[in-house]
């Protein structure tokens, strides 16, 4: 992971940690291509999110990774750039608690 991931990433984490979200390094043995991180909101909702280094995108693999996911109907996402990362995940987070708040009526 190169000095700029790495940056976007502890940006990513600081920001789950403060907000209750786990952030879960996945690195399943032997199988390539899948998003190395699973963000797992208060509530149980599910993000598997892939970081890059600015201006780099997703390989042909992790395209295919990520599309068999959402077939499952999982959510993915990937960013280049800890801001706009952060606020996709606060909309997750923002959702989550509307349905927690729900569920609680």
């Amino acid at each position: 992971m190169s000095k700029l991931e790495k940056e976007v990433e502890s940006r990513v984490y600081q920001w789950c940690k403060r907000n209750g979200v786990l952030f879960i390094k996945f690195t399943p043995m032997g199988s390539r291509g899948w998003p190395d991180r699973i963000c797992i909101f208060p509530g149980g909702l599910h993000v598997w999110l892939e970081l890059k280094r600015k201006g780099k995108t997703l390989r042909k693999l992790q395209e295919y990774r990520a599309e068999l996911l959402e077939q499952q109907g999982a959510i993915t996402m990937w960013a280049d750039d800890a801001k706009a990362c952060i606020e996709e995940l606060q909309a997750c987070l923002d959702d989550a608690k509307e349905v927690m708040n729900e569920m609680d009526t």
